[in-house]
């Protein structure tokens, strides 16, 4: 909090409105971010965003293992629905069964346009569920970016 001096009037902002604010600002500032190693470096920046992306979920699934039953497709996509609930995804669950999650999400939150971004980006996800348990595998069924209606992110048991 920064302290303001009698007499000047300032109008705090509610931390519910200054939250959603702050990460729809940060998620656009990582969108303009990941464009612009894109339009620079070409494949190899998309490498490096899918790289980096990708090590970001390894981290995330070694602080998820303390919360989520190994191998349990179930509490992985909970785990995965907090992730997008920290960044304010609006959407729902249309399957929630022993072998599959879908987690529907009607708007992209960073938003991207390009589907290579989102591809990149979103491995980040991948490696998540599947560092979660060898048993678990995630895909995106559609994507906004490609044209979709919404993102549907599909987490299910892998088929032997």
């Amino acid at each position: 909090m920064i302290k303001i001096p009698p007499g000047v009037d300032f109008k705090e902002i509610p931390v519910e409105q200054k939250y959603k604010s702050a990460i729809a600002g940060l998620l656009q500032r990582i969108h303009t971010i990941y464009k612009g190693i894109y339009q620079r470096f070409g494949q190899e920046g998309l490498d490096l965003i899918k790289e980096v992306s990708e090590n970001y979920g390894r981290e995330i699934a070694q602080r998820g293992k303390k919360r989520v039953k190994p191998g349990d497709l179930k509490s992985a996509a909970l785990f995965l629905i907090r992730v997008f609930e920290m960044i304010n995804c609006e959407g729902e669950i249309p399957v929630f069964s022993d072998d599959k999650v879908v987690i529907r999400l009607y708007r992209c939150p960073y938003p991207f346009e390009d589907p290579k971004l989102c591809e990149a980006h979103t491995s980040m996800e991948r490696v998540l569920i599947e560092s979660l348990g060898e048993n678990l595998t995630y895909h995106i069924a559609e994507s906004i970016p490609s044209g979709g209606r919404f993102c549907e992110h599909v987490v299910s048991l892998k088929k032997n």
